[in-house]
Formats: C-alpha cells, structure tokens, sequence
C-alpha cells in the first residue's frame, strides 16, 4: 500500500474509532459495561501490524486515584503490534516501529499532539506486547486541555477530597473502631 493510500485508510480507521469511543466512556473498572466498551474500542489494522484501543476515560479524581481534578477525564489510545498468532500456534509479540506508532498518535491527535502524555510499556504484560499509551486530557466539554500543575498535587484539588487510598485507610480504622465498641457492649 502507497504511503498516501495508507495515511488515507489511518484517517478512515481513527474516524471510525473516534465514533465509536464517543458512545461511551472507560472507567477503569472491571465491570461488564467497561469490558463490553473497552473492546468495542479495540480494532487490529493488519495494513500496519497494529493493535489499537481509542477510548473516552473519566473517573481518575473522581475515584480517588490521582489528586489534581484537571487529571479527570482523557482520549487515550494504546497501541502495540500485532500479534503474530494468525499465522504462529502461539503468538509473538513483536514490536511496533517507531514511524507506525508516530504515524497513528499523529493521525488521532493531529495538532493537539504536542498536548498528550506518552507513556512507554510499563507492566510486564505491557513491556511483553510493547504497548504504548497516548493520553490527551480534556475539560467537561471533552476539549483538550493542558493540565495544570502535578497529577499527585493538592493545589487545585478541591476542600474535603480524599484519595482512594486514604478513603479505605479510614474505613479500615472505622471499622476498626466500630468492632472495638462492639466489643466493649457485650463485656
């Protein structure tokens, strides 16, 4: 395939994606209606040995994971290679190429590419299949936005917000608490 008639197809490929993420949005659970979303996200360009996921994320202050509130919501797409295991009885994991990779964040991004947090493969499942992931945060409206400041920082996080962490810490020591009491009754 010519180099035009596949950035053409990429173009058709992110359109079609872009449509398809816009029905719903990923919130990092393991429910079946994030399941069912996240895979309906999920595409494999054979022209490129591309595996591709583009979804709508949200909940990551809401739910407790990262502190500064412009961290919410996020495009994000995943990219990796391939696996050969249409052709191989048990499939390899290679890695997808520079220029492919820059080709398709080019191709969903466009101008905004300068604003998106790239990540390498980080778990061992990422770095075995050599996924990369390319987050685009956004505002209420779901246009780009640079964030401010650090994901961890409490600057702009409003009064009274807690962590999801802290959030278990004190259900713990209330719980703690209550079964002390409990016991305190029955003596």
């Amino acid at each position: 395939m010519a180099d035009l008639d596949i950035e053409e197809e990429m173009h058709r490929v992110v359109d079609e994606m872009r449509s398809v993420a816009r029905g719903g949005v990923f919130r990092g659970t393991t429910r079946a209606a994030d399941s069912l979303y996240l895979r309906s996200c999920r595409r494999v360009h054979a022209e490129t040995s591309t595996v591709l996921i583009f979804t709508r994320d949200t909940g990551y202050h809401t739910s407790g994971w990262w502190k500064n509130p412009d961290y919410e919501r996020r495009w994000h797409l995943s990219l990796s290679a391939a696996p050969s295991s249409i052709i191989l009885a048990k499939p390899v994991f290679t890695e997808l190429d520079r220029k492919t990779r820059d080709a398709w964040a080019k191709a969903f991004f466009g101008d905004d590419l300068r604003k998106v947090w790239v990540e390498p493969p980080y778990s061992a499942e990422g770095k075995a299949r050599d996924v990369w992931h390319w987050r685009l945060f956004v505002d209420e409206g779901w246009q780009p936005i640079l964030p401010r400041g650090e994901v961890y920082s409490r600057e702009l996080t409003e009064a009274g917000w807690m962590s999801a962490s802290e959030v278990v810490a004190m259900e713990e020591s209330e719980g703690e608490q209550r079964a002390e009491l409990l016991l305190e009754d029955r003596r």
